[in-house]
Order: C-alpha cells, then sequence, then structure tokens
C-alpha cells in the first residue's frame, strides 16, 4: 500500500530525489520571485578533481557507489546503456561554478531592477562541452583496477550489464541471491549471523533509484553557466575554475578511481603487492568456477540428450 501511494504520487518522475527537487523549485517560483534567487542544478557530482585533493569523496551515491561495489567484487550485474552519457562533473568545480553563480546573483540584483522576475537557472553539466559515455567510465575504472585492486575484494571482477528489468531480476537471483544464500549458510554453520542476502537487497534497492540515470540521457541547456564562464575575468577563472571544455576525462577516471580506493574503501597504496596477490588466487577461483559450472551444465544437457535418444 505504501509503495502504491508513492507511484501514484509520482506518476512520471523517476524518483522521490527528482520530485522533491521540482517541488522545492516550484515553491521558489511562486513564493521566491521578489528575493534575489538563482537556481543552480548540477548534474551527477563526482569525486573532487583537485581540492582540497585530487579524489577526495565521501559517500558511495551513484558512479562511485557502483564502481565500489564492482571492483570488490560485490556487484555482478548493474543496469547501464555503455552508449548513453553519464553526465558527472567533479566536485570541486561544481563548488566553484555554484560561488560564481552567487557572485553572479548578487551583481545582477545590485545592478538591474529585476525584482517580480524569474529566478535564473543554471545548468552544471557537462554533457554539452565535454561528453563521457559510460562505457569509457567503466573500461578505464576496469583498467586502473588490474593496476591495484583492492585488498578487501571477495571475488575477482566480473559484470553482466542489463538495461531489461525481467533479464535483471533473472540475473540478479543467479549472480547475487544464489552466491548470498550459500554464504548466508555458511556463517550460519560457523555459529555467525547471516547478512550477506540483506546487503543484497539493500544494494538493489540504491541500484534501482538510479536506473533511470544509467539506462538514459538527456539533453541540457547550460548557456546560462557558460555565459557566466565569459564574465568571470581571468583572476577569478584561475580561482573558480569550472569549465568542462575539453576536459581530461582519462586523468580524471584515474584519479576517481584511486579515490573510491582511499576514501571509500580506505586503502592506501602501500597494499597493492599483497591485494594483486589475493586478486590473482580469486581469479584462479573465478575461473575454476566457471569451468564447474560448463561441467555440470554439460553433463546436464547430455544426460537429457541421452534420456531422450534411449526413449
Amino acid at each position: 500500500m505504501y509503495l502504491y501511494v508513492i507511484y501514484r504520487i509520482l506518476e512520471d518522475w523517476p524518483n522521490t530525489y527528482c520530485f522533491t527537487k521540482a517541488i522545492a523549485e516550484n515553491l521558489v517560483l511562486i513564493n521566491g520571485i521578489h528575493l534575489p534567487i538563482s537556481v543552480f542544478r548540477p548534474s551527477i557530482i563526482g569525486c573532487t578533481k583537485s581540492e582540497p585533493g585530487p579524489g577526495w569523496l565521501e559517500n558511495m551515491n551513484g558512479p562511485s557507489g557502483i564502481v565500489a561495489g564492482v571492483m570488490t567484487g560485490f556487484l555482478r550485474t548493474v543496469p547501464i546503456v555503455k552508449n548513453k552519457i553519464t553526465d558527472i562533473v567533479p566536485a570541486d568545480y561544481t563548488v566553484n561554478a555554484l560561488i560564481s553563480v552567487m557572485w553572479d546573483t548578487v551583481n545582477r540584483y545590485q545592478n538591474s531592477n529585476l525584482i517580480n522576475q524569474e529566478p535564473k537557472v543554471y545548468n552544471y553539466v557537462s554533457s554539452v562541452e565535454s561528453p563521457l559515455l559510460w562505457g569509457r567510465y567503466i573500461e578505464e575504472m576496469n583498467g586502473h583496477y588490474h593496476e591495484a585492486p583492492p585488498l578487501q575484494s571477495i571475488w575477482y571482477i566480473f559484470y553482466v550489464f542489463y538495461t531489461n528489468l525481467w533479464i535483471g531480476k533473472m540475473l540478479r537471483f543467479v549472480l547475487h541471491r544464489i552466491p548470498a544464500a550459500l554464504m548466508d549458510f555458511w556463517l550460519t554453520v560457523c555459529g555467525k549471523s547471516p547478512k550477506i542476502l540483506k546487503m543484497y537487497v539493500k544494494t538493489e534497492c540504491m541500484m534501482d533509484l538510479l536506473y533511470e540515470f544509467t539506462t538514459r540521457q538527456w539533453k541540457f541547456d547550460n548557456s546560462n553557466t557558460r555565459e557566466l564562464w565569459s564574465l568571470l575575468s581571468q583572476d577569478d577563472r584561475n580561482v573558480f575554475w569550472y569549465s568542462l571544455e575539453e576536459f581530461d576525462w582519462t586523468s580524471y577516471i584515474k584519479i576517481y578511481f584511486y579515490g573510491i580506493r582511499k576514501h571509500v574503501l580506505h586503502e592506501e597504496l602501500s597494499n597493492v603487492t599483497k591485494a594483486t596477490e589475493k586478486n590473482r588466487k580469486l581469479f584462479w577461483m573465478h575461473q575454476l568456477c566457471i569451468s564447474l559450472i560448463i561441467y555440470v551444465a554439460f553433463q546436464a544437457c547430455w544426460t537429457f540428450v541421452s534420456y531422450i535418444h534411449i526413449d
């Protein structure tokens, strides 16, 4: 009943996050047009590029959570369309853009009569000037994984992408739920509390919230943000740099990977040798499991064919 009411309220909105943001903007539009207000809309905020340090982040929201789950071997199937754009912007660039918007808002309202006009909207996105595809993001992250795999990995990196929800349910059952049930059974035998299945249920709920953003893409108008950039002096640009024109995604994705490794997984580079040795063992365990699955499937097919032939 609770979920039914939520879906009735949301209608065409993908989730409550987008819906409540729209409500807030609508309240500002109706009740705040007499105030010096601007609307700042960043897209998916990633780690920092340089300030306060390269790769800084403090949560597992969005792409950070996906990468952390995949690189530790926890997530094995993810809803992603590789040829869709992932609209990521660095956190420090986002802060600089927001500070610039505040400066511009004050200047505009001090120097002109803008009372009772709609607030100016600044979309801060990367897709207009430097689009990044999900496929490139995942592949380059995967390359850095082999350079410095995390020590706390529970399995060798392995993932299958899907877009169809029914296929996703089947993949989750095979790649998540069955291994989780086996692990929980082992924990119970060892006298410990089972927890893996609960972890997967929670994680898959988070992935469902991201579905709309990892399987679709949008076109944004960031003309106000680009116009603001042209108003900044060279000194201001050097201090509050936020332009994403010709952005170096290769170096940023590397920074992003090691940022997740350090700030989310809390691992230092000093353990790379030990982590690589563990990852090699996980690789051979992974290959052994695949071989066993293929062997069992072959035997089952052979038994079935033999049974039909005898009949």
